[in-house]
């Protein structure tokens, strides 16, 4: 199972005290659905015009409404395809608040080095604190963003890949990001060391959301899982380590399909007024069955994409169709 990452806006903080968003998306693709995906995927590519390129790159910033049409519709063909979308509001009522947060995370850090961590020793959290020291307060906001959606993710493989037609995309689970600098630079190697130590101690505060319904002998707890304070918990070093990558976009067909999805949902969130028709791309699960609902009024049809029970309008290639529903039962959390 593969997870990939991309960000849209910029993190760095509003200039007063109204709100300002940044994004971020993840993919989570199990590898079942690869071959169908890319095939769907270089359609879609070959369809856009010049402009929605930049230096011979489709860029999601670029898109047409009606192409993020069609992309929200082979997206829906993928089931087995989840997005894992994140809103960051960088308003502040108190303008220190994020200008102050490396030097605050950095003394959090040098003030727990006594604290048992099973990811790191305390040599290397003193580096890392000094590390995180000296990064800005926009380095700093997109690092914990992209942990926050690492952290939704593995919930995410928990409580919609727990059937047993997704056990064998258990191993391994890769995370992929955008490269954005140079191979290997600060923030890679920052992202890389922090990222268990963050999700671990966030879920002493809220536990991560398992389902009851999982116990040690369901693979994806036989494998990673661990029992902490009589709840379980997930062993980030075994499902994690040494599979977190950083690749180009220029050259990673995902990483581009991760900037579509989350310029998408950027453009969403702002015409939350409806004045420019992004806001009907993700649409409330209510305003959904209302217009089910309401579809199944006019046609006398009980399929919801009216009497031709067809899934796709003729914008998207004609052999779509869903492919490998992730588990749709809801468990028990």
């Amino acid at each position: 199972m593969q997870i990939y990452f991309d960000e849209s806006g910029d993190f760095n903080t509003a200039r007063n005290t109204a709100y300002k968003f940044a994004f971020v998306v993840g993919i989570i693709l199990p590898d079942r659905a690869l071959q169908r995906l890319k095939a769907d995927f270089d359609w879609f590519v070959g369809r856009l015009s010049s402009n929605e390129f930049r230096q011979g790159e489709p860029k999601g910033a670029l898109l047409l409404l009606t192409h993020r049409q069609v992309l929200i519709e082979i997206l829906k063909a993928h089931s087995a395809v989840m997005l894992i979308p994140l809103s960051v509001n960088l308003g502040f009522n108190d303008p220190s608040f994020f200008a102050t947060a490396p030097a605050r995370i950095r003394s959090l850090i040098e003030n727990n080095l006594k604290t048992e961590s099973s990811s790191m020793t305390i040599r290397e959290r003193a580096a890392l604190a000094k590390r995180f020291g000296r990064l800005s307060a926009p380095v700093m906001a997109r690092l914990v963003s992209y942990g926050i959606a690492v952290l939704k993710a593995i919930e995410s493989i928990a409580c919609r890949y727990y059937c047993d037609q997704f056990r064998s995309d258990y191993d391994p689970i890769t995370l992929i990001f955008d490269r954005t600098g140079r191979a290997r630079n600060r923030e890679e190697h920052l992202l890389e060391d922090s990222l268990f130590g963050w999700i671990a101690n966030w879920s002493l505060t809220v536990p991560l959301r398992i389902p009851t319904s999982l116990n040690e002998s369901h693979p994806l707890l036989a494998k990673y899982g661990e029992r902490k304070s009589e709840q379980w918990t997930f062993d980030l070093n075994k499902m994690l380590k040494g599979k977190i990558l950083f690749q180009d976009s220029k050259t990673q067909w995902l990483i581009q399909l991760a900037d579509f999805a989350a310029n998408t949902w950027a453009q969403t969130i702002g015409d939350y007024e409806g004045k420019n028709g992004f806001r009907e791309l993700f649409l409330d699960p209510r305003t959904v069955q209302k217009k089910r609902a309401s579809r199944r009024d006019t046609t006398g049809s009980g399929s919801p994409h009216g009497q031709n029970g067809g899934r796709f309008s003729s914008r998207v290639p004609g052999g779509l169709r869903s492919n490998g529903a992730r588990c749709t039962k809801d468990p028990p959390l």
